[in-house]
C-alpha cells in the first residue's frame, strides 16, 4: 500500500467511525469495534510509511509535524481530494469541509493544540482556518498547493513573490547553520555566501514578501519542497513583520542577506552565524562562463552585473557593448547621458585652470601604471574625484564634458532630485546603483550642484537628521572605494563638508572670465551665425557675463535676427544682454549700451 493510500484509508476509517458514533445503528458496539480495529491498522501503516520518501513523509519531516498534526493534515487533504470522504464530512459537520469541532470529534481534544497559531501547521501555512464566526464551526481547509503536493504534483506556489527563485548549492554542501547573516553590496555574492553557510542544499531566494498571503506562500513553498530560505532584505533594518515571520518559520533553515550589515538590535533573539561574502568583482571563471575567451577588462563587472549580462550575451552582443548597455540602462534611471561634443579648443579658460584639468585626465588615464605596475598606494581612492567650484555659467559642466570626451566615454549628469529619497535607506540604494553601473561602463559621473546633497553634516536633532548624515557617510565610504572618475560641482565650495574635501584629489576653481576671454566666448558662440559689424570687444568690456550667460544671450540675439530674416547686429546682441542681466537680477544702466542705448530701449 502506498503512503497516499495509507493516509487516505486512515482518513476514511476515522470519518466512518465518527459518523457511526453519531448515528443510531444496530449492534452499535460490534460495528464500532470493527471500525476501531480498522483505524488502528491504518494508523500503524501510516506510521510505518512516514519513514519513506513519499510526499506526506517528506512534508511531515520538513514541517516537523507531530503525529496528531500529521493526522489532522491528512484528514483535511483527504476530504479535499476524495468525493466520498467529502460526503462523510458533510454528514458529520453539515458542510463540505471539516470544521474545528468536527476534527475534535474525529481525533479528540488534542486537535486544538495542532491547530493553534503556534503549531507547526499554522507556522508552515499548511492549513487555513476560516476567520469568521465561532471557532468550533470554522472550516479547516488546506491551501490548494498543499493538496496538489500530497497528490504527487504541483511543486510551485503561485503566491510567491515575483522575484523569488530556487537556487542550489554547488557540490551539495549541506552542512551549515540554521540562522545565517550575510552583508555584501553585491547580491550574487551575498546569496552565494548565505547558501554555503546555511544548512541545506537548495533554497528559495526571495525579497521580503509584501503581505501575509505572500509570506504564507513563501514558507509553505519552502516547507513543501524541503528548501531553506534566503531572504534578501531591501533596507537597513528588519521590519516587525519580518522579525515575526522569521521567528515563526523556526522549522526552516533561513539566512538574512543585505547590502549593508543589519543592526543587531533588530534581529530576532536567536543564535545567528555571520558569514563573509567574497569580493563583488566577477572572477575569471565567471567571466568565461558568459563571454568565453574574450579578455577580461581591467575594470571587470561585479558578479551581479555579469549575471544580468548573461541573457544579453545570448543575442550575440560583444562584451564591450554589453557592458555599456548594462551600465547605461541603470544610470538612466538616475542620470542624464551627455555625449561629449566639445573639445579642449572650445574650452576658454585661463592656462592654469586648463593645465589642472589636463592633469586630472592624466591621473585617470595612467592610474593603472602608477598603482598596479609601480605599486604606489591608491590614496585617497583608486579613482579620481575632482571638485569644480565657482559661480554658475563659468564652465564647470562644459569642462566635465571635455574631460569625458578626451577619455572617450560618455558623461552621466546625476539627477540629485531623483536620487535622494524621503524613504530611509532608499538614497543609499540609489547611490550604490549609480556607482556600480558607472564602474561597469567606465563613465564619468557628474554630480552637478553637489552641495545640495554633499553639504556639511548637520547636528542631529531628529531621526531625519540622523539618516541624512548616514547618507552622507555612505557617500564618503563609496567615494573611497570607487575606481572611476567623479566630478562634483558646487557654486559655493564653502558648503562642502570637510570630510569630502579630504577625499578629493584636486579642486579647480572656476572664476568669471576677463574681458579678453569674454570676447573669445562671444565669438565662439556666434561663429556660425550671420553677423553684421559687431563690436564684440565693446560688449565684452561693458558686461561681465559668465560663459553660460553669454551662450544664452548669443542664442537669444540669433532668434531676434532670424525673426526679421536679417543678420545679427549690435542691437540684437545688446537687447539679448539686457534680457539676460534682468533674468539674473542685475539691472543694466543705459550708459553701458553706448551709442546703441536709444535703439536698445526702443526695441525692448
Amino acid at each position: 500500500m502506498t503512503t497516499a493510500a495509507a493516509w487516505r484509508r486512515l482518513a476514511g476509517h476515522l470519518l466512518d467511525s465518527a459518523v457511526l458514533a453519531a448515528d443510531e445503528v444496530t449492534d452499535r458496539t460490534a460495528v464500532l469495534g470493527a471500525v476501531d480495529a480498522s483505524v488502528a491498522g491504518a494508523r500503524e501503516q501510516l506510521i510505518a510509511d512516514l519513514a519513506t520518501d513519499a510526499p506526506l513523509a517528506l512534508l511531515a519531516a520538513s514541517a516537523r509535524l507531530t503525529s496528531i498534526e500529521v493526522e489532522v493534515l491528512a484528514l483535511c487533504v483527504a476530504v479535499d481530494l476524495d468525493p466520498e470522504l467529502t460526503r462523510l464530512a458533510h454528514a458529520l459537520t453539515g458542510t463540505r469541509a471539516l470544521t474545528v469541532a468536527g476534527l475534535s470529534q474525529v481525533l479528540g481534544p488534542y486537535v486544538f493544540d495542532a491547530l493553534s497559531y503556534d503549531g507547526s501547521l499554522a507556522r508552515a501555512a499548511l492549513l487555513e482556518i476560516d476567520p469568521g464566526g465561532p471557532l468550533g464551526s470554522a472550516a479547516v481547509t488546506p491551501p490548494r498547493q498543499v493538496t496538489w503536493f500530497l497528490a504527487g504534483t504541483g511543486r510551485y506556489d503561485s503566491g510567491l513573490h515575483a522575484d523569488a527563485e530556487v537556487a542550489t548549492v554547488p557540490d551539495a554542501l549541506a552542512e551549515g547553520g540554521r540562522r545565517v547573516l550575510v552583508a555584501s553590496p553585491d547580491r550574487v555574492r551575498r546569496v552565494q555566501a548565505a547558501m554555503l553557510a546555511t544548512a541545506g542544499d537548495a533554497f528559495v531566494v526571495s525579497p521580503p514578501p509584501s503581505g501575509e498571503e505572500q509570506w504564507d506562500a513563501l514558507v509553505r513553498h519552502a516547507t513543501l519542497a524541503g528548501l531553506g530560505i534566503v531572504l534578501d532584505i531591501d533596507g537597513t533594518e528588519l521590519t516587525p513583520q519580518i522579525r515575526q515571520r522569521v521567528v515563526r518559520a523556526m522549522h526552516l533553515n533561513l539566512a538574512l542577506v543585505s547590502a549593508s550589515p543589519l543592526p543587531l538590535e533588530t534581529l530576532p533573539r536567536e543564535p545567528w552565524i555571520e558569514a563573509i561574502a567574497d569580493p563583488p568583482r566577477a572572477t575569471d571563471d565567471e567571466w568565461r562562463s558568459v563571454f568565453g575567451e574574450v579578455p577580461v577588462p581591467s575594470r571587470r563587472p561585479s558578479a551581479s552585473q555579469l549575471r544580468a549580462l548573461a541573457p544579453l550575451r545570448a543575442t550575440g552582443a560583444d562584451a564591450a557593448s554589453s557592458l555599456h548597455r548594462l551600465a547605461s540602462g541603470t544610470l538612466l534611471r538616475h542620470a542624464r547621458r551627455v555625449t561629449p561634443t566639445v573639445g579642449w579648443d572650445e574650452l576658454i579658460l585661463p592656462p592654469a585652470q586648463e593645465r589642472r584639468l589636463r592633469q586630472l585626465v592624466d591621473r585617470y588615464r595612467f592610474r593603472d601604471r602608477v598603482h598596479e605596475q609601480w605599486k604606489l598606494p591608491a590614496f585617497p581612492s583608486p579613482g579620481v574625484v575632482a571638485l569644480f567650484s565657482g559661480p554658475s555659467g563659468t564652465g564647470k559642466t562644459t569642462a566635465a564634458e571635455v574631460i569625458a570626451g578626451d577619455l572617450g566615454v560618455d558623461l552621466f549628469r546625476v539627477d540629485l532630485a531623483a536620487l535622494v529619497s524621503k524613504y530611509i535607506g532608499e538614497t543609499e540604494k540609489n547611490l550604490e546603483e549609480v556607482f556600480s553601473a558607472a564602474h561597469a561602463g567606465s563613465y564619468v559621473l557628474l554630480f552637478d550642484e553637489a552641495d545640495s546633497l554633499f553639504g556639511s553634516r548637520s547636528t542631529v536633532t531628529d531621526a531625519r537628521d540622523r539618516y541624512a548624515n548616514m547618507e552622507v557617510s555612505y557617500l564618503l565610504q563609496r567615494l573611497e572605494t570607487y575606481d572611476g572618475f567623479v566630478i562634483l560641482t558646487s557654486n559655493f565650495q564653502g558648503n562642502i563638508d570637510q570630510a569630502f574635501l579630504r577625499r578629493i584629489h584636486a579642486t579647480v576653481n572656476f572664476t568669471l572670465s576677463n574681458a579678453s576671454d569674454r570676447a573669445a566666448i562671444w565669438r565662439r558662440c556666434l561663429a556660425s551665425a550671420p553677423v553684421d559689424d559687431l563690436d564684440i570687444e565693446f560688449v565684452a568690456e561693458q558686461f561681465d557675463l559668465a560663459g553660460g550667460a553669454i551662450r544664452n544671450a548669443s542664442l537669444t540675439a540669433a532668434f531676434f535676427a532670424a525673426a526679421r530674416n536679417e543678420t545679427v547686429g549690435m542691437v540684437d546682441v545688446l537687447r539679448a544682454v539686457s534680457q539676460e542681466l534682468t533674468k539674473l537680477g542685475r539691472r543694466p544702466q543705459d550708459s553701458q549700451f553706448g551709442r546703441w542705448a536709444a535703439e536698445v530701449g526702443t526695441a525692448s
